[in-house]
């Protein structure tokens, strides 16, 4: 089975091979904790931070739900800026922990305007906290980060970024944009399987954290913990889970020696070929214009009279290969190919394209032109 889904994704060989290795006991090893700092050390180099990164154990939702628990006050308002599934989730996170969310952002079909957050802040001076999320994985869209952590940056607003479907595949600058709280996932663009958080946290944040002590409402989703046991005593608040970090620890491996503008170009590539073959096949981009695209995920509005749910069961089960819907608003109505990580290479890509070709055919759609071959011309 090919699971060309927009995480978790395929995941390579050598990646699996690590994680089969023997395990140790993390909370007695003493050399646990030098391995761990050299994990972390990796995470900057990718996240391009010198702030502490942190590996929680805990899918990636994990970490969006430790920075608004550990950083929103009851009764704070929130400006959650949303223009997609993931966004609006930020909002009910912020409301779950007694937050007051206000919420800012536009279309699910194009990206956040700079602008609008920087109108938002302008309108109410108390906000001191924003979430967004760099890429919306459920309708494909990349936002600008860059742009939005400079407007919050300039009138000392912290942000909170959700990057879990950018990092490693798209360029992420956490301390040169000013990003307070970063947050990534270990199945996602790295490929290894899913089961780990990643979250990197500015010395602003950890103040707040700090000054919100007793009153974070949470133990395994609190800073505060690991503020208390991992930055003081180099010890972990729950047991660290040590095959998914081996895991995590190959995968970055093979990121840093492909070297991140390679991973970067090579996501480019790939995407441009799924645009072009998916196109060609008569499908139309959820996201009208390419600009607004990541280079990650390939999101596609469902052809009418097409279920999408049988879609996908006929790729499933004729040809072995795996997509995705959508969530929320967007469910039955886009339809998702994550070509990202281990992905992001012509041989999966070709087959993904092929499969879904067929299967279209399969469900009454005109197909027409073979998506497969227009984008081979593309790869060369």
């Amino acid at each position: 089975m090919l699971i060309y889904t927009p995480g978790p994704t395929e995941v390579p060989p050598r990646v699996l091979r690590r994680m089969a290795r023997g395990i140790t006991n993390p909370d007695l090893d003493y050399n646990f904790p030098k391995f761990y700092e050299e994990l972390q050390g990796k995470l900057m180099k990718v996240m391009k931070t010198k702030n502490d990164v942190l590996v929680m154990s805990g899918e990636g939702f994990l970490g969006l739900e430790a920075a608004v628990a550990s950083l929103v006050k009851r009764g704070e308002k929130v400006l959650a800026i949303s223009n997609g599934v993931f966004g609006d989730g930020f909002a009910d996170l912020v409301k779950t922990y007694g937050g007051v969310p206000k919420l800012v952002g536009g279309p699910y079909d194009r990206p956040v305007s700079p602008e609008a957050v920087s109108a938002a802040l302008d309108a109410d001076r108390e906000i001191g906290v924003a979430t967004f999320v760099h890429c919306e994985t459920p309708s494909g869209v990349l936002n600008p980060l860059k742009e939005v952590a400079r407007v919050c940056r300039d009138r000392g607003v912290m942000l909170v970024a959700d990057v879990v479907s950018s990092l490693g595949g798209v360029r992420v600058e956490v301390d040169e944009w000013g990003v307070d709280v970063a947050l990534g996932a270990s199945q996602k663009c790295f490929s290894a399987p899913p089961g780990l958080a990643i979250v990197s946290v500015s010395d602003r944040a950890w103040e707040r954290v700090r000054a919100r002590r007793g009153s974070i409402p949470a133990y395994y989703a609190s800073l505060w913990q690991w503020n208390e046991w991992w930055k003081k005593r180099r010890q972990f608040p729950y047991t660290a889970s040590i095959s998914d970090i081996n895991a995590l620890d190959e995968a970055l491996d093979m990121l840093l020696e492909e070297g991140l503008s390679r991973s970067f170009s090579r996501h480019r590539r790939i995407s441009r070929a799924v645009l072009a073959g998916t196109r060609a096949m008569g499908l139309e981009p959820y996201p009208k214009d390419d600009s607004y695209h990541s280079p990650t995920v390939t999101a596609l509005t469902k052809p009418a009279g097409v279920d999408a749910d049988r879609l996908m069961r006929i790729m499933t089960d004729r040809q072995a290969v795996m997509i995705a819907g959508s969530w929320g608003k967007l469910s039955g109505k886009v339809l998702r190919l994550g070509n990202m990580g281990y992905n992001a290479r012509p041989a999966p890509t070709l087959k993904a394209l092929s499969a879904l070709g067929s299967a279209l055919k399969e469900s009454g759609y005109g197909v027409k032109g073979s998506g497969a071959a227009r984008a081979r011309e593309m790869l060369g």
